[in-house]
């Protein structure tokens, strides 16, 4: 492909289930037919909800801090919100690259305000789908009945708070290092190593970011001869603003030859072998994935 420049963020949302999308994996114009998604790129089963044990509610005591109100947000206030989608920007997002979740996550089951801190203004409208599937986030504090979220837009590290009332809990066992001194991908269970693999990164002039962040969604497309399967990320590249239209968002997705897959070699993704891409098929969305030097 040519070399891209640096240019403006492209324009338009992501559609929904059932519909075909159109987006922008890492500089890539790709195509999710989620027809086929559920069975190819996160098994047979799918992952609606992650395969996770439930979260137990907080034991009630006499000593629980009480929980603080959800201040009421109108129509109009929710239409002037930004999105927090792959393609969206929250420029007033508290933000937080190294905070870890431990695996736990909450589902965005309906479309809702998140909040600057608890009770305080709405900055974002969190939508309940992310490029087609539900929408789960992983947790990195609590407080008061809210907890803070990592949020797939830009700014990387963009966090929310939303009352956690109503709201699926869940905690995965699944965990993602990415090493890019030593070129290494690591996948691991309850702390035990399932796989690692060399890696290709960005390249020294769009260099994979770096930091914590998570599995947003996964996807089929036929017509990407390089990686049908791609994988994005909540991560977006921090040289490129937008890339063949799209948001340059870092995804993990594989590469036909493995000089491509080794190296300094991509616009930002994390390019990775068959078996990686079938070891990624078994993690839920919102599984932590952690960038390092």
């Amino acid at each position: 492909m040519t070399q891209p420049g640096r240019h403006r963020r492209g324009s338009g949302p992501l559609g929904g289930v059932g519909t075909v999308i159109v987006g922008v994996i890492a500089g890539f114009v790709v195509v999710a037919l989620l027809v086929v998604m559920g069975a190819e790129v996160f098994g047979q089963n799918g992952h609606k909800k992650p395969p996770a044990k439930a979260v137990a509610p907080p034991t009630q005591s006499t000593t629980t801090t009480p929980v603080i109100p959800v201040p009421h947000v109108s129509q109009a206030v929710l239409d002037k919100l930004p999105l927090a989608t792959t393609e969206g920007k929250v420029p007033k997002a508290v933000i937080n690259l190294t905070a870890p979740s431990g695996g736990r996550t909450l589902e965005i089951s309906r479309n809702m305000p998140g909040f600057a801190r608890p009770g305080a203004d709405p900055i974002v409208l969190i939508p309940n789908k992310q490029i087609g599937m539900t929408t789960w986030l992983p947790v990195i504090h609590t407080r008061a009945g809210w907890a803070q979220v990592r949020l797939p837009a830009r700014p990387n590290g963009a966090t929310a708070w939303v009352p956690m009332a109503g709201l699926n809990e869940a905690r995965t066992d699944w965990s993602v290092l990415v090493n890019l001194s030593a070129g290494t991908l690591t996948v691991r269970k309850a702390g035990h190593v399932q796989g690692s693999w060399s890696v290709g990164q960005g390249q020294r002039a769009t260099p994979t970011p770096t930091g914590q962040t998570f599995l947003l969604s996964g996807f089929v497309d036929p017509t990407q001869t390089f990686s049908p399967i791609i994988y994005a990320l909540g991560a977006h590249s921090n040289t490129l603003d937008s890339f063949g239209g799209g948001p340059g968002t870092v995804a993990v997705h594989g590469w036909p030859t493995a000089a491509g897959r080794h190296g300094y070699v991509s616009h930002g993704c994390v390019r990775v072998p068959a078996a990686a891409l079938k070891m990624f098929a078994k993690l839920p969305t919102g599984t932590p994935v952690d960038i390092v030097t």
